[in-house]
């Protein structure tokens, strides 16, 4: 398992297949700044773009910006759930849902919500999940083995974020 891929990213076609055929899908794609916090999703971005349309010019924009400091696809939404007395994780993408259930939870966090994506910048895939600083004022992508945020929350043992790189690696065109 890598946490970064050298591969040929279609930006367009990894969008599209990441909401087809499930507009309840919590998504979103963002651009990101050189020190990878994401300036649209906080309303400081320089250019606006509409998401809604998902039109030539939006998808002219996430080329451009993958190619610059890059740009964050989420891929997967997660939900904790208790069923049965065991907590288990509740995981969205495109237009599937499984509930995944750790072995052991001595590498997992236990988290309410949390959304895991990729950053796509020049062709290299990275994974990894969005984080907040704390005060919930600006989200930064953090990529998994990273020292940013929690340790368990991006551990390469965590095996949530096993499964959840599995389903991501599937879901890149």
């Amino acid at each position: 398992m890598q946490k970064s891929q050298e591969i040929n990213v279609n930006v367009k076609e990894t969008v599209e297949h990441s909401v087809a055929g499930n507009r309840e899908f919590h998504f979103y794609v963002d651009e990101l700044a050189a020190d990878n916090s994401m300036p649209t999703y906080v309303g400081k971005a320089d250019e606006k773009y509409t998401y809604e349309e998902m039109d030539d010019d939006f998808f002219e924009f996430l080329e451009r910006k993958s190619h610059q400091d890059g740009i964050y696809v989420r891929l997967v939404f997660s939900m904790s759930v208790e069923k049965k007395g065991k907590t288990q994780f509740q995981l969205v993408y495109g237009g599937e849902e499984e509930y995944f259930e750790p072995d052991s939870f001595d590498d997992v966090l236990v988290f309410e919500f949390a959304d895991f994506g990729v950053k796509i910048k020049d062709g290299k895939a990275t994974f990894g999940a969005s984080i907040d600083n704390g005060c919930g004022r600006e989200v930064y992508f953090a990529e998994f083995g990273s020292s940013d945020g929690n340790r368990e929350f991006l551990s390469l043992d965590n095996p949530l974020n096993k499964r959840v790189i599995e389903i991501m690696e599937e879901m890149i065109k």
